[in-house]
């Protein structure tokens, strides 16, 4: 299984693909093969306790999520199938951030001795390790400055336009239309948004033609370069 959102990306050094590749094939060869399932909700990673795998997503989407004491929550990142989470564990006795369940999941895992054992007999696995927190550090900054810097509707447009990008990687959706199976108190944790705020701003995207969120899909219309121009000035120049 390659992972889909490298050759997406282009920030790859073509000189490493190879080798990112084998790493990737073998640390997926050493998954327990037996999937494990996370209902809607669920928690497979509590923060503040110890958690002892790695995950590779196999179906539906997970969020990286922390709760602050007064209830409010902030998703950091949305894992979709093909991703890798959790490769914290390796590094930290204790989780700083939950991992949660968005919709019913599945997933492989392995244990973290397990996966140390394995990089530190294969070189090309513990690239692929490494490229694995590369891609979150990036992530994160992504993040960092649309949040900061952004405004509401720079954030949602460059996160719905990110998701399109992920999900046609994957080759799910037809270029248009994409699976959302997500809230929009999903989306307004994400972007660091009230509900109110995402429902009135997606309102206006659909009334300028630009993109709809309805029934659970992502659909872009006619005038989706008006939303690229929107969210590119805070896009990383990779994009």
């Amino acid at each position: 299984m390659v992972d889909p959102a490298r050759a997406a990306e282009g920030m790859c050094r073509p000189e490493v693909e190879d080798l990112l590749r084998e790493g990737e094939q073998k640390f997926v060869a050493a998954l327990d093969p037996t999937p494990v399932a996370f209902r809607t909700g669920e928690v497979l990673m509590q923060m503040g306790e110890s958690h002892e795998y790695v995950y590779v997503i196999e179906q539906g989407w997970l969020a990286r999520v922390r709760t602050i004491e007064d209830g409010r929550r902030q998703i950091i990142v949305v894992f979709l199938a093909g991703d890798t989470c959790g490769i914290k564990t390796i590094f930290l006795k204790q989780q700083p951030d939950a991992i949660e369940a968005l919709t019913p999941a599945s997933a492989r895992r392995i244990h973290y001795r397990d996966a140390c054992a394995l990089a530190a007999r294969e070189f090309p696995v513990s690239m692929h390790l490494a490229w694995q927190l590369a891609r979150d550090e990036r992530h994160l900054h992504n993040w960092n400055v649309r949040l900061g810097r952004g405004n509401a509707e720079e954030r949602l447009a460059g996160l719905l336009l990110e998701l399109r990008d992920r999900l046609a990687a994957r080759q799910v959706g037809d270029g248009v239309r994409f699976p959302l199976p997500i809230t929009q108190q999903h989306i307004a944790d994400h972007v660091g948004l009230t509900v109110v705020h995402v429902n009135r701003v997606l309102r206006r995207f659909r009334e300028l033609d630009m993109v709809a969120v309805q029934k659970g899909r992502l659909v872009f219309l006619d005038n989706v370069a008006e939303l690229e121009a929107l969210a590119r000035p805070l896009q990383d120049q990779t994009v």
